[in-house]
């Protein structure tokens, strides 16, 4: 039975490792906000929509939120490729782009499969973007009601 959960414990570990280089290293409340949201997006408009919603806001040299959207194009794509979860494709590493014309062309069975990591990804993400927030409210405390750098 242990053989059985470790490789769920390794996807798992890897999604979080993804989703903290996805992240960086601070987390505005307007990435947190946007971060959260994304496994509803999923659920509700599907992976091709979301993924073309993440594209449209991705800039590599754009505002941190949209750098993140740049960084979820990307290792979405990186990782799909790596895994060779989509039918057809290879190894080598698709650009963003090409992800989602092979994502527009796969059959229901491979599109299931992506939309479950995706998903598995999109969970850790919502996560660590609350654990990661650093941002303080109106009066200087952080979230969770402190003073900030205060150590509890």
């Amino acid at each position: 039975m242990s053989e059985s959960k470790h490789p769920v414990s390794r996807v798992d570990q890897a999604a979080a490792g993804i989703a903290l280089r996805i992240l960086g290293d601070q987390v505005n409340r307007e990435l947190r906000t946007r971060m959260r949201q994304l496994p509803m997006r999923l659920r509700g408009s599907g992976l091709a929509a979301t993924y073309a919603f993440v594209l449209s806001k991705a800039d590599p040299r754009g505002d941190r939120l949209a750098q993140a959207y740049h960084r979820l194009a990307a290792e979405i794509a990186k990782q799909i490729s790596e895994q060779q979860l989509l039918s057809g494709t290879s190894k080598q590493q698709m650009t963003p782009h090409e992800f989602l014309r092979a994502l527009s062309e796969a059959d229901v069975h491979d599109y299931a499969r992506v939309s479950v990591e995706v998903e598995i990804l999109a969970v850790w993400l919502s996560r660590l973007s609350e654990a990661l927030c650093e941002e303080t409210e109106e009066n200087g405390s952080t979230k969770e009601g402190g003073e900030r750098g205060r150590n509890s």
